[in-house]
């Protein structure tokens, strides 16, 4: 006999709604550069796609200055206790010191890949674990983070 389960239409809505329900803002931090340095007589050497001044304060010499973008999203916030065990019977264990339960968009998942680092509850975290949840469709990205020392 085959079991066959049938999974509700309204998953993905009803851990929205939680998540709109419980969630806080979280920042998804990621370096973007492609600003030219604003200095005169600092210009692009074509050659060596760096500046012409490898002495230049503001770019460092590399012509190219990078800046930081947030996204700011709606996350399901879970932070470790501090005196949890490490082994726990029938349990999940978290690795990091937070998780972060996030909408899966491919928007999101690639700022998520390519996140320098995170803000939670105005603490600094960079990414230790991307894992991708859902049934049927995928709908949801955990992260697991760690908080910068």
């Amino acid at each position: 006999m085959v079991v066959t389960i049938a999974w509700p239409d309204n998953t993905a809505g009803v851990t929205d709604a939680i998540r709109d329900a419980i969630g806080r803002d979280v920042t998804i931090n990621t370096t973007v550069s492609g600003i030219p340095c604003p200095v005169s007589g600092c210009l692009l050497n074509p050659v060596t796609n760096l500046a012409t001044d490898p002495f230049c304060l503001v770019c460092e010499g590399q012509h190219w200055i990078n800046t930081t973008s947030g996204l700011v999203v709606n996350a399901h916030v879970t932070w470790r206790p501090a005196d949890i065990p490490v082994w726990v019977t029938g349990g999940v264990i978290l690795q990091g010191d937070c998780l972060i339960q996030i909408k899966y968009t491919d928007l999101r998942l690639d700022q998520v890949n390519e996140a320098t680092n995170f803000i939670v509850d105005s603490k600094e975290m960079i990414k230790h674990d991307v894992i991708l949840r859902g049934v049927p469709d995928l709908n949801r990205i955990l992260v697991t983070l760690k908080e910068v020392d």
